[in-house]
């Protein structure tokens, strides 16, 4: 079944008034863009608070350059 086969499925059980609600919706163009959510706060459980994410990048980076300059490079 495709996902238009399921919407159409879907919009018979709706009434006349929800029915002329969804068509108005989905005529409308969406000019507004939507802002994406922020994910800002669902990763404060994964690292410890005294972990320094930006020392951390740096030292993985030298780490890679070192390989690239080598031409060692171990992925």
């Amino acid at each position: 079944m495709t996902v238009l086969e399921h919407i159409k499925r879907l919009v018979v059980g709706l009434t006349a008034r929800e029915k002329k609600d969804l068509a108005g919706y989905l005529s409308e163009p969406q000019s507004v863009a939507q802002k994406p959510e922020s994910l800002r706060g669902d990763w404060n459980s994964a690292f410890p608070d005294d972990a320094d994410l930006k020392n951390d990048l740096r030292e993985i980076r030298g780490e890679w350059e070192k390989e690239w300059r080598s031409g060692k490079f171990v992925g």
